[in-house]
Parts: C-alpha cells; sequence; structure tokens
C-alpha cells in the first residue's frame, strides 16, 4: 500500500490564504447585494402604502391621513387625528409588516421600531400655519414630485405617526433645518411621491421633489 502524504505547513498557509483573499473580495459584494435587496424590498413597501393612501384619500374627498405628532399604535390622539396615520391608513394596506423597513435592523436593537416610514404632510402645515392637517390631494400640482412619503431611521420607536411637518426627513440639512437621520440605504433613501412611483434617491433634489402644493420646493 503507498503512503498517502500530508500537507505541509506551507501548502495550508497559502490554502488559507486564499480562502481569506476570496473571501475579501466576496464578502462587500455580498454586503452590496444584500442592500440591494433591501432597497427593493423598501420600495415595495412604499407601493403598497402608497396604494393605501390613494384608496384612503379617494374615500375621504380626496384628503389623506392626518398626523398629529407622537401616537402610538392603538392610542388615541388628544386631538384629531384619532389614531396615527399608518393606522388610518391600516384598512386599506391590510398588512402592518409594510410599516417597516428592512434596514431598520441595522440600528441598536433598543432603537428599531415597526414604523419606518413619515408621512409627508409638510404642505399642509404651511397652508395651515402650525397645524398638522391632512394633505389635500386635489391641490397637489406637481404629483410627480410631490413627497408623499419615504422611509426615515431616527424617531421614537413606538411612534406609527412619523411625520415631516416640523422636521426634515428628507436629504439632511441641505433640505432644511431640523432634520431627520435619513440615510437609510445605501446612504440614501426612497421616496413616494403623490402620484404612486417610489425611488431611491442619494439626497435632496430640488428638480425632482417638492413639499408644497402649488410650486417646485424645497422642505424649509
Amino acid at each position: 500500500m503507498k503512503r498517502k502524504e500530508a500537507f505541509t505547513l506551507i501548502e495550508l498557509l497559502v490554502v488559507i490564504a486564499i480562502i481569506a483573499i476570496l473571501a475579501g473580495l466576496l464578502l462587500p459584494a455580498l454586503a452590496s447585494a444584500k442592500q440591494r435587496a433591501a432597497t427593493i424590498k423598501c420600495n415595495a413597501n412604499l407601493h403598497q402604502i402608497g396604494l393605501g393612501l390613494s384608496m384612503y384619500a379617494g374615500d375621504n374627498n380626496d384628503r389623506y391621513p392626518q398626523s398629529g405628532g407622537n401616537i402610538p399604535w392603538n392610542t388615541n390622539a388628544p386631538t384629531a387625528p384619532t389614531n396615527a396615520w399608518m393606522q388610518q391608513a391600516f384598512p386599506y394596506v391590510q398588512n402592518t409588516n409594510v410599516y417597516r423597513c428592512p434596514s431598520n435592523q441595522r440600528l441598536p436593537v433598543a432603537e428599531q421600531s415597526a414604523f419606518n416610514y413619515f408621512n409627508g404632510t409638510r404642505a399642509a402645515y404651511v397652508v395651515a400655519g402650525n397645524i398638522a392637517t391632512a394633505v389635500n390631494g386635489s391641490q397637489i400640482k406637481f404629483p410627480s414630485a410631490y413627497v408623499l412619503s419615504g422611509d426615515t431611521l431616527d424617531f421614537e420607536p413606538e411612534d406609527a405617526d412619523k411625520d415631516d411637518y416640523t422636521q426634515n426627513c428628507v436629504g439632511g440639512p441641505v433640505n432644511g433645518l431640523p432634520w431627520e437621520e435619513w440615510q437609510a440605504h445605501s446612504q440614501g433613501q426612497n421616496l413616494l411621491f403623490a402620484d404612486g412611483h417610489s425611488k431611491w434617491y442619494k439626497g435632496y433634489n430640488p428638480n425632482e421633489m417638492t413639499f408644497r402644493y402649488d410650486s417646485i420646493h424645497g422642505w424649509e
């Protein structure tokens, strides 16, 4: 019988080095693919939320759900609306899972939330003046640019009524102060517009976004 020769130490070191090199090449690609998958899933969530908001508005004289500050799920607000905007839209969305952005998992466990999207009510706030009224769809002149919703990272975890009427949720301080952490996906975020389409953005784009009813205008 011929005796089998074992690997030498040098051969083992070479194999380990090759594995380490391959891992170094593959891990960034896998991480990037995971981020892309999360972005796609988030856009799907926003698409479903957009359909729900559109149906809600259709049944409520073209008015979208109203926001009223920090309102946990199944909690009545001290003033109108009765419930958080996400709960107002729930009969049309039919699934609370769509309110959770996949990238929320990269936050510390204590800061993770089941509610990761904001309600774009800035225009209604500006028109009404210091009041978080419901957005009037009939007044939106640029539906393909009007920011209706989007993902966000900060806010109180239990708050199901995240909105942008008193703080900027899109693109950071370049779009207005005060601002919330917005880079949920690959140093950018997904946004939903009033015409129903959603898209990933690296930052605030003054040519494609508006937070006013009748003009292309930033959040500030």
